[in-house]
């Protein structure tokens, strides 16, 4: 039955071919939707499950007292705390491929909160050294062709002040190139310019276990619950993915763009493998008068379908694995700030579910009808 079967998919190779090459485009479409969607959610890769976010309850632009930096050290199971001030501003231009994120923080911390982040430790010791310095991504200081030593102007936007810093180190992320995008300077810097505050937008914090993640979260909104300035705790892949839903609803989106792909590729599969069943009456006739059984009928139809449908969902998956490097390299041109866009195992698995799912349900019509086909009746057509 297994000659059969090969046979009959090559009966029409061209016919097989689009069918395999339509299924493909719609599982590649669908990888990318889901790959973008999962770098969206995981800024800062793997490292990130052990990070905590806390802002204002009310919102990302009211900022919170300097004086919880203490405060939320001594929460059980925080390790360190750190600031992230964003600052906004205008370097050069406000052209997309001069926008990156730029933080005022405190370099004495930094590090121990994102332990990915790898620098040398001469120019680590150079940048605490100097409040009016700063360090940049590796990957950004190419594409802007910096060099240590290096100064820059930015202009403030958000605060109302101008920035003069001088570049004293490159560090390199290693969970994912597109977090080089960014560059840190020294908060008490900006502090200083702006007549010190004492006011803070971002507190991030590392804590010993992600299991212990949502005991933190409600100590933390607990312990301010009734000051002028109440906290939201968050997990930090929950904070990335509150910048995306500034957009809308971006899961939604992408889920319905996916669906109605899949659900078109199954219908024009479905009418496709009809086709071929109908055009094959006359043959599944003689096969069933040579003692084929309709079990055995139904099977070879259904296997011939799903067997289109996992090659393409093979060639679909293998396609977007092969072009998402070169899609990672453009990301990095862009303001956007996403994770590293990978295959993950559990889309890989999605695919090849839809896949199957494609080829099962597109066989079940035609071998149905086979199945129900009398013999003399086959015979007849022509």
């Amino acid at each position: 039955m297994a000659k059969l079967i090969w046979r009959n998919l090559l009966r029409s190779k061209r016919r097989t071919f689009l069918t395999v090459g339509s299924v493909a485009l719609a599982l590649f479409i669908l990888t990318l939707l889901v790959s973008l969607l999962n770098a969206m959610s995981s800024v800062g890769g793997p490292s990130a499950a052990d990070r905590l976010v806390v802002r204002n309850a009310i919102s990302l632009t009211f900022p919170m007292p300097e004086a919880y930096w203490q405060r939320l050290r001594g929460l059980e199971h925080v390790e360190q705390v750190t600031i992230l001030d964003w600052f906004q501003g205008v370097y050069k231009d406000t052209r997309p491929e001069n926008f990156f994120p730029r933080f005022a923080t405190d370099p004495d911390t930094l590090f121990e909160v994102f332990p990915e982040y790898q620098i040398s430790e001469e120019e680590m010791a150079t940048w605490k050294a100097e409040r009016d310095s700063f360090i940049a991504g590796r990957s950004l200081a190419e594409k802007q062709g910096w060099s240590i030593g290096d100064r820059i102007a930015i202009k403030g936007d958000i605060y109302p002040v101008d920035l003069d810093i001088v570049l004293r180190g490159t560090f390199v992320d290693a969970n994912s190139e597109n977090n080089e995008q960014q560059l840190f300077f020294h908060r008490p810097y900006l502090q200083e310019a702006i007549g010190n505050p004492g006011t803070v937008n971002n507190f991030w914090m590392r804590i010993d276990d992600p299991e212990n993640a949502p005991a933190v979260i409600t100590a933390a909104e607990k312990m301010f619950e009734n000051s002028s300035a109440q906290v939201r705790a968050e997990t930090a892949e929950a904070f990335a993915m509150s910048f995306m839903q500034m957009l809308g609803n971006i899961q939604f989106l992408f889920g319905a763009i996916g669906a109605a792909i899949v659900v078109s590729i199954l219908l024009i599969t479905a009418n496709t493998m009809a086709m071929a069943a109908r055009e094959r009456t006359s043959e599944v006739a003689v096969l069933r008068t040579l003692g084929f059984r309709k079990p055995q009928v139904v099977a070879m139809v259904i296997v011939e379908s799903i067997i289109v449908g996992l090659i393409g969902a093979l060639v679909g998956v293998g396609l977007a694995a092969a072009l998402l490097p070169g899609v990672n390299e453009a990301m990095r041109a862009t303001p956007l700030f996403v994770g590293e866009l990978t295959v993950a195992p559990i889309v890989l698995s999605i695919a090849l579910t839809i896949g199957l799912a494609i080829g099962l349900i597109a066989g079940a019509f035609p071998a149905s009808a086979a199945a129900r086909l009398k013999i003399v009746d086959g015979l007849r057509r022509v």
